[in-house]
């Protein structure tokens, strides 16, 4: 098995050299106007596909790597890894686009860009499935666990709202104020090797779903709207109901009550009418009331 894929690898650079040309060619007409080749045009397609029936079979570690010091996928998978299936050398005579495309990426050469393959960097949507529940997630958890104390000698700890979903630091117009997914380093503090319920990091395909459908993305739908500005409770309260008795995330809940009674991402919606007016009344030390189109747009998701 070993020889065979060092052959394949070894015949493979025959091909590569003729995938460099082609790949050259299709670079210089992206500055060519009516002369885009269906090259340039078929590499904008060009990706891998998780879901064939062959490649469903692997486990995810046969080609991605991860471990608890780096929990990461930053490098894409070399060549042994495609080699076993793929005689690697016909793939780059016969369709160099469509097969080298998937991973590298053709351009100019220079000294500062000598390669004649370079890796692109990933532009693709996440693929995190639905199948997430807020309710278990709201269960006591150990302490160390949600890398926060609270209480002396407590060793469970009720998960906040704020242990995933952060301030976006710093704010950009680009980016949402809030963190929505914060990957494998938050959830393998409680998803590691051993995790305490399953799914361990080592079971990828429990939230990476190949045929599943994909997380919803409702977070950042009303563009008007600010959570730096929604920190503080400003309704009236009688003086009894001081102190207050609540977390300290109690608005998150208050405001996104969907979300916590949700047992999949595609049953989260966002906050209703009635939940809004509770501030936004324009009684005396409140704000005025909402905008019917923005109140429409709330209707909408």
């Amino acid at each position: 098995m070993a020889s065979s894929v060092i052959k394949r690898i070894a015949f493979a650079s025959i091909g590569l050299l003729i995938a460099v040309s082609y790949f050259q060619t299709g670079s210089q007409a992206r500055d060519g106007g009516a002369q885009k080749t269906q090259a340039t045009q078929t590499r904008d397609h060009a990706s891998f596909a998780h879901n064939k029936d062959k490649h469903k079979t692997l486990e995810c570690s046969k080609c991605h790597k991860i471990t608890p010091a780096e929990p990461d996928v930053k490098d894409l998978p070399g060549h042994v890894s495609c080699a076993t299936c793929h005689n690697l050398a016909l793939e780059a005579l016969t369709k160099p686009v469509l097969f080298c495309g998937i991973c590298h990426d053709a351009g100019p050469i220079s000294k500062a860009h000598p390669a004649l393959f370079r890796f692109p960097k990933p532009q693709v949507p996440t693929d995190f499935g639905t199948d997430f529940s807020h309710p278990s997630h709201l269960k006591p958890m150990p302490a160390q666990s949600l890398n926060r104390r609270e209480g002396e000698g407590s060793s469970l700890l009720t998960p906040r709202c704020t242990d995933c979903h952060k301030r976006t630091q710093p704010a950009t117009a680009t980016l949402p104020e809030m963190t929505v997914e914060t990957g494998h380093r938050t959830c393998f503090k409680c998803h590691g090797e051993q995790p305490v319920k399953p799914p361990s990091m080592n079971q990828c395909a429990e939230c990476h779903k190949l045929d599943g459908p994909h997380s919803p993305h409702i977070y950042d739908a009303v563009k008007a709207f600010k959570h730096e500005d929604h920190e503080f409770d400003i309704r009236p309260r009688k003086k009894k109901e001081y102190p207050l008795a609540k977390a300290s995330d109690y608005l998150c809940s208050e405001c996104h009550s969907s979300v916590v009674a949700a047992e999949a991402l595609d049953r989260i919606k966002l906050p209703e009418e009635k939940q809004c007016a509770e501030c936004h009344n324009g009684r005396l030390g409140l704000p005025d009331s909402l905008a019917r189109d923005l109140l429409e747009r709330l209707k909408g998701h």
